[in-house]
């Protein structure tokens, strides 16, 4: 659950950068980009909620709470950020060329992109430090899923 946020909101800036390049496609490439980053975005939603709920099962020592607070923190920032600069992209693509009408130069189109791009990257360091926070939650302090068994209890029968 956690990883699809970070791998769906790493891949939508390579998808913008496509767009730049992409003279008659550009709208195609950046709706991809938009859709990517919307699909990064709800699953960063679930992530948070999932994290959360996960949070409260872990038996958690002073500095554990501590980490695992942190990292929710992060979780929440990320999300809210990344909610809100997939609103202005989708206005960037969705309404802004019908206020400015299509007959807009490419090279505004571009410009503006690309500004979005570098603050869109910009944002993803806050991604990379949240993603790092969560491997430091395993790697370093242990913190694994609880999974349990689902399938029907085998118990032993003595043979006679």
């Amino acid at each position: 659950m956690v990883h699809f946020p970070i791998a769906l909101l790493l891949v939508a800036p390579l998808l913008l950068f496509v767009s730049l390049f992409a003279k008659q496609a550009w709208r195609s490439w950046a709706g991809a980009a938009l859709v990517v980053m919307a699909l990064g975005t709800v699953a960063a939603w679930l992530a948070v909620g999932s994290g959360h709920a996960a949070g409260q099962l872990v038996d958690k020592t002073a500095v554990l709470q501590r980490e695992i607070g942190r990292h929710e923190q992060l979780g929440v920032m990320t999300r809210n950020l990344f909610t809100l600069i997939t609103l202005v992209f989708a206005g960037l693509v969705l309404a802004l060329p019908r206020i400015f009408k299509p007959s807009t130069s490419p090279a505004w189109r571009i410009t503006i992109h690309a500004v979005f791009l570098v603050a869109y990257l910009a944002c993803t360091g806050l991604l990379a430090n949240t993603a790092n926070q969560g491997g430091r939650l395993v790697h370093e302090f242990g913190v694994k899923a609880m999974i349990t068994a689902t399938g029907p209890q085998q118990t032993a029968v003595a043979s006679p």
